[in-house]
């Protein structure tokens, strides 16, 4: 099968089962009382493993050979292609009854995205790409903004559950204050990364991250004709904890920002 022909079909499943996830977590939304502590701030329900279940059920039935990785349950399968999956991103908002959470489903190769959903059910938005096909945002082509200024961008970002960290993005944070129009943090990675391949966003920056948080979001930006790198502006690896996104214009600066924050946090550290 041509790999075009693979990422089509991968994302047909995907957008299937993430739709049917979806509607599961729906169930619960503002009605859920099941929820317990993978941490003091990192919290989990019942609607989270149910819904990665589902997800797990219907891509290793569609995909026998293929390894699927999520945040609730242990690895499964041993192929080179491998489903990252997040059956709730953005839990806190889910138990809070707040809008922004997403299912987000990412199938790639290495490094490099095949497929990705992500979707986002109390919202009524779902984002999609295949590897050389462009970004969607509810059936309608996407691309990232074309603003170039970085006094104009609007930003998202986010921060870790670890609060005893001094490296907790608030040096981040406070430049990017200075110098753009405005800094969104919403609570789900995934969303993030989707609005700014639709250019609602321009930049988005954040670390500590997992790999089930990022690929879709990362996929879609690409996809959209966005950029991706690291911290220091180097190759991305969605799956390393760290990522810089987006529209490319911009990408830069961002990474300068970034720099020059994280310089700061180094000269202060005792």
């Amino acid at each position: 099968m041509r790999s075009e022909d693979e990422a089509q079909h991968a994302l047909e499943v995907a957008a299937q089962v993430a739709q049917e996830a979806g509607a599961l977590a729906m169930q619960g939304w503002r009605h859920t009382t099941a929820v317990t502590r993978k941490g003091r701030f990192d919290l989990l329900t019942d609607y989270d493993l149910a819904s990665e279940r589902l997800i797990r059920e219907r891509l290793q039935r569609e995909f026998p050979a293929h390894r699927v990785v999520g945040e609730e349950g242990a690895e499964t399968g041993d192929g080179e292609l491998v489903w990252y999956v997040d059956p709730i991103d953005g839990t806190t908002n889910f138990v809070h009854g707040h809008f922004f959470f997403a299912v987000s489903i990412a199938l790639y190769r290495g490094l490099e995205g095949l497929a990705a959903v992500v979707h986002a059910p109390a919202l009524r938005v779902t984002w999609e790409a295949a590897k050389g096909g462009g970004a969607f945002r509810n059936g309608q082509r996407c691309t990232v903004s074309d603003r170039a200024r970085l006094e104009e961008a609007v930003c998202a970002t986010g921060f870790p559950y670890d609060r005893s960290s001094p490296d907790d993005n608030h040096a981040e944070l406070a430049l990017f204050l200075q110098r753009v129009r405005g800094v969104r943090r919403c609570g789900s990675a995934a969303i993030d990364l989707a609005l700014v391949a639709d250019g609602t966003y321009d930049i988005y920056w954040e670390k500590d991250l997992h790999a089930w948080d990022m690929c879709a979001g990362a996929l879609l930006v690409l996809e959209a004709g966005g950029r991706l790198s690291t911290y220091d502006g180097g190759p991305a690896d969605p799956r390393s904890g760290q990522l810089i996104a987006s529209n490319g214009v911009l990408h830069d600066a961002a990474v300068q920002t970034v720099r020059e924050a994280r310089q700061k946090l180094r000269t202060i550290k005792p």
